[in-house]
Order: C-alpha cells, then sequence, then structure tokens
C-alpha cells in the first residue's frame, strides 16, 4: 500500500501532527511550529496551508501538488553552500531560515533564488542537517522523565519475545507479545501473544485496542520494522492519530513498558511450570493473569496522596489499580466504529485483470469482471479476511468480488458494457476492397474490358 502518493502524503501528515493537538499551549505551538519549518525548510504559509487542507479534507487534502516551476533549474549556487557550511559550523543551532537570512543579507544569493528546501538538502547532503547535527549531539534535546495529563493522550507500544514451543513434528515455534499501553494510568489497551512477527499481528492488536477505548491522540513506537511501516504510519493518520518514534538507543523513553515487560516476566515464570504449553494455553492463561495480576492490582506510580497545604504532612493515602486509574479520569473518549476500522487498516496491492476478467492474490482467484480487462486495479482487503475484496480503478470503488467457484460447466460471464453506435447502411470494409479491386482490375487487363454487352446484363 505504500505507493509513491502515500510516501508524500505520511511525510506531510507527520510534519503537520504535532500542530494539531488543539490542547497545545501557545508558546509550545510556537516552539513546534519553529522546530518542523527548521527541520523541514518549507514556508510558513506552506506549513499553514498543509494544517487546513488536512482539517478541511483529511489524508486526502495532502495530495502532492503541481508546482508551478516543475522543470526550472532550481540549483543552489556552490558558493551559498559553502558559506551555508561555515554558518551551521559556527552555532549548529542555527536554522535553515536564519542562514537563508544571513546569506541573501550578505548579498551572496538573491532573495528569492534559492529555496529553503533546495538549501536544507545540500546542507543534508553534506552532513550538515539539523537531524544529523542532533544525532552527534552538537545540538542538545531536552530528556527526563514524562507523562501525559491524560487517559487515551499517548499509547506506547511495543513487542517482547514470548516463549517457544516445540511442535508435535518437531518444530521450534517463536512466539512474541505485542503490547499497547495508556502513559498516564498504565492500563494495558490490549496484549496478545503471537506465533509470527509480522505485520498482521501489529494490525490485529491496534485494531482490538482502538474497539475497545476508542483513540489516543499519539501513539509511540520503537524503530522496529513493523511499527515504522508506511501500512501503520498510513493507519494513524486515517485516524488522527500522531505517530511518534522513539530515539534509538534509549531504552528510558519507553520506561513505563519496561516496568510492565518486568511483570509479564513473572508471568512467564509461573507459566514454565504448566504441563501443557500451546499458543492457545499461553493467551488463556495469560488473559486471566491480566485480569488479575495486573489491571485491578494496586500500581505504585498511580497511588494519590493527599497533604496538608500548610506543613506538607500527609492526610491521607490511596492506592489505585491501573484500571481505577483509567475510569477516574474525566478525559473525553473518542470511539471508533467497526466500520471506520475496517477501512483504517485495509491493506492495497495492485494487480492486472487477465483475459477472463479475473485476479488471482493470495494464491486466490477472483472475478473482477470483463468491463475491467486488460486493466490495472487497486486491490483493497483486510488481511485476516481475503473472501472479499474491494476493486478500485481509477481512483474510484468499482466493486466487491468474491473467490471464484469453479463448476463443471462455465457460468454465463458478465458482459462489458457496449457503446451504442449508428446502424450501418451498408459494410464499409466491402466498399473498400471493391474500390481496390477495381483498380487491380484495371491494372491487370489493361483498357480491355470483359464486361458483358448491356444486352445481355438486361438479359436481353
Amino acid at each position: 500500500m505504500a505507493d509513491g502518493t502515500n510516501e508524500k502524503k505520511l511525510k506531510r501528515y507527520e510534519m503537520i501532527a504535532p500542530l494539531l493537538n488543539e490542547e497545545l499551549e501557545p508558546a509550545e505551538r510556537r516552539r513546534l511550529r519553529a522546530q518542523i519549518l527548521e527541520s523541514s525548510g518549507i514556508s510558513e504559509r506552506s506549513l499553514r496551508r498543509h494544517i487546513q487542507r488536512y482539517r478541511e479534507e483529511g489524508v486526502k487534502g495532502l495530495l502532492e501538488e503541481q508546482r508551478s516551476d516543475k522543470g526550472v533549474l532550481r540549483s543552489v549556487p556552490e558558493i551559498a553552500v559553502e558559506e551555508a557550511i561555515k554558518l551551521r559550523q559556527e552555532l549548529p543551532s542555527r536554522s535553515v531560515k536564519r542562514i537563508m537570512e544571513i546569506l541573501e543579507g550578505e548579498k551572496i544569493v538573491k532573495p528569492g533564488d534559492v529555496s529553503r528546501t533546495s538549501l536544507n538538502r545540500h546542507l543534508t547532503e553534506r552532513g550538515y542537517g539539523a537531524a544529523q547535527l542532533r544525532a552527534e549531539g552538537k545540538i542538545g534535546r531536552p530528556a527526563g522523565r514524562f507523562e501525559r495529563k491524560h487517559r487515551n493522550s499517548l499509547w506506547q507500544a511495543d513487542l517482547k519475545q514470548g516463549p517457544t514451543f516445540v511442535s508435535k513434528k518437531g518444530v521450534k515455534q517463536k512466539t512474541y507479545l505485542i503490547a499497547l499501553l495508556d502513559d498516564k494510568t498504565r492500563m494495558i489497551m490490549h496484549a496478545e501473544f503471537h506465533a509470527i512477527q509480522k505485520l498482521p499481528v501489529l494490525e490485529d492488536c491496534f485494531r482490538k485496542a482502538l474497539l475497545k477505548y476508542g483513540k489516543p491522540v499519539d501513539v509511540l513506537v520503537d524503530n522496529g520494522k513493523i511499527f515504522v511501516s508506511n501500512w501503520f504510519k498510513l493507519a494513524c493518520a486515517h485516524f488522527g492519530i500522531k505517530h511518534i518514534r522513539a530515539r534509538a538507543y534509549s531504552p528510558q523513553t519507553k520506561g513505563k513498558l519496561e516496568k510492565y515487560n518486568q511483570k509479564v516476566d513473572q508471568f512467564l515464570d509461573e507459566f514454565a511450570l504448566e504441563p501443557t504449553q500451546t499458543l492457545a494455553e499461553l493467551n488463556r492463561k495469560f488473559s486471566v493473569w491480566m485480569d488479575e495480576g495486573y489491571t485491578h492490582d494496586s500500581h505504585g506510580a498511580l497511588t494519590l496522596e493527599e497533604r496538608d497545604p500548610a506543613t506538607g504532612s500527609l492526610i491521607s493515602k490511596r492506592e489505585r489499580t491501573p484500571y481505577q486509574a483509567y475510569v477516574e479520569d474525566p478525559a473525553k473518549i473518542n470511539y471508533v466504529s467497526s466500520i471506520e476500522c475496517r477501512e483504517a487498516f485495509l491493506w492495497e496491492v495492485e494487480r492486472t485483470v487477465d483475459n477472463s476478467g479475473c485476479i488471482r492474490h493470495c494464491g486466490v482467484v477472483f472475478d473482477v469482471g470483463a468491463a475491467l480487462v486488460r486493466k490495472r486495479v487497486s486491490v483493497r482487503y483486510d488481511p485476516f479476511d481475503i473472501s472479499v475484496i474491494e476493486v478500485w480503478h481509477g481512483g474510484k470503488f468499482q466493486r466487491k468480488a468474491e473467490k471464484l467457484q469453479m463448476t463443471e460447466r462455465l457460468p454465463r460471464r458478465e458482459e462489458a458494457p457496449v457503446k451504442a453506435t449508428a446502424k450501418a447502411t451498408h459494410s464499409r470494409l466491402l466498399k473498400v476492397y471493391a474500390d481496390k479491386n477495381a483498380v487491380r482490375e484495371k491494372q491487370r487487363n489493361g483498357a480491355l474490358s470483359f464486361r458483358r454487352p448491356a444486352e445481355e446484363d438486361d438479359g436481353q
């Protein structure tokens, strides 16, 4: 599903996502806007336009626009690049916007001749991009503990290796636990062991969490392949969820999940003592443990204390469970429907319809109709249920298609629509042949005519 258009939409959504939070303080919004302008190199006007179009049209509003100057060379003079590098070396935190102001002020480039995007690209190619300097520690970044104010403000996602089973055939089967944790209340939105470490298992876990607890504002993930895929980021964009990647080699960013995983290890130690060990049994007993050993068990970080405002002495103390913390939070829950989930999590591939009006997908043949023969179509499907697929062509929905049932007799096929034509009065092809043949006869026989006399033609 990750074609060029989707990648551009995702990049634009990820760029504007921090500014879509309506709860941001004005000072924080200004800081984020300046940071985005610095890292992306786009103008403030373009940033405002992207945000407005997303709010009006959703993800579709972030489609690539045709540049008015497409095809025109927009090169950056070498002297401008060299001076920009010097300015970055002098002060690594200096933004591209500030560098442009200096270059234009010193008459190194004329105003409007060089775009910030182009200059930022050249700086990145030479190793002086803002992200590169930040990774090298030349540009500082804040660090420390954090906690969101309300439930469903931030979910954290993680993948943990589980026990390994041996099948009856002696084949080892690894298992993986995917968990989603609410940052404020430590409530587990959904957690389940799976036998494979591929994309559909993340889709399954995330969809179940959304249906049970509504959608979060942000989701924080590590740099694992399934979490940073274009599919998962586009699914988040459909719901307006900001996709945040944790910094590499920064386990403290997801410390709450690390604490949870330590408790899961306690469960796995107990499960290792069980005589029957299968994936189904693992998930069944894990679900029971989740209820009794975690969700409804008191959590030290959720304890409420009341202190005397004058002396600071402790008046009362109440321990809470993750479930209590979640249900007591006053924040509104934004529920989603099963239809919305299905639309957001559909996968998409392209196929060419064969001469019989069929396509093959995942080893299954689907009849999509004679009207689409030899055409390139988009197939949208649920990876957990491929019995029915959606067929799109030219950006428009065409039909739903089911698995083709092969029978002994050839079923009557759907006929392609035939355009109405004018009623023919004669055969134009035979007329062409007659004219060509007359010329050929003349060349073959010269001036002689072998036609019968008129009398014979008239039957006289």
